[in-house]
């Protein structure tokens, strides 16, 4: 019988988080790492208590996205809130089609859409 898991795209399902000790070590963020944290916490605050849906650039950011929620208001904010990837603008439409509850976008999804179409011509050059 298959256990019923959580999907984790990119990362091996086996991967413990790294403990604190190891994160130490890490480069100082950069100024601009710092302000768009400071963007996603501005949006993350920003969400309404009774539920809402983000829209993020990837399936890696969706988990960061929720602990940051978990974290900056709570665990009920966080199970009213709705964290989906939508690579694309097509992808954003169909989650977002119909939907009555309110609707934020991550910062940085506008950002990587640009970094890809870039990449895509430059692929065809």
């Amino acid at each position: 019988m298959l256990q019923d898991t959580s999907l984790r795209l990119g990362v091996p399902a086996s991967m413990p988080p790294r403990p604190m000790a190891d994160r130490l070590a890490d480069a100082s963020p950069t100024p601009g790492e710092l302000c768009r944290a400071d963007r996603t916490a501005r949006m993350v605050q920003a969400l309404p208590d009774d539920g809402a849906v983000v829209i993020v650039h990837s399936p890696g950011a969706v988990i960061l996205i929720r602990e940051a929620i978990r974290e900056l208001r709570g665990t009920e904010v966080a199970a009213q809130t709705r964290v989906v990837a939508a690579p694309t603008i097509a992808d954003e439409r169909r989650v977002t089609a119909g939907l009555s509850l309110p609707v934020f976008r991550d910062h940085f999804v506008d950002e990587q859409r640009e970094h890809a179409r870039a990449v895509m011509q430059a692929w065809r050059l």
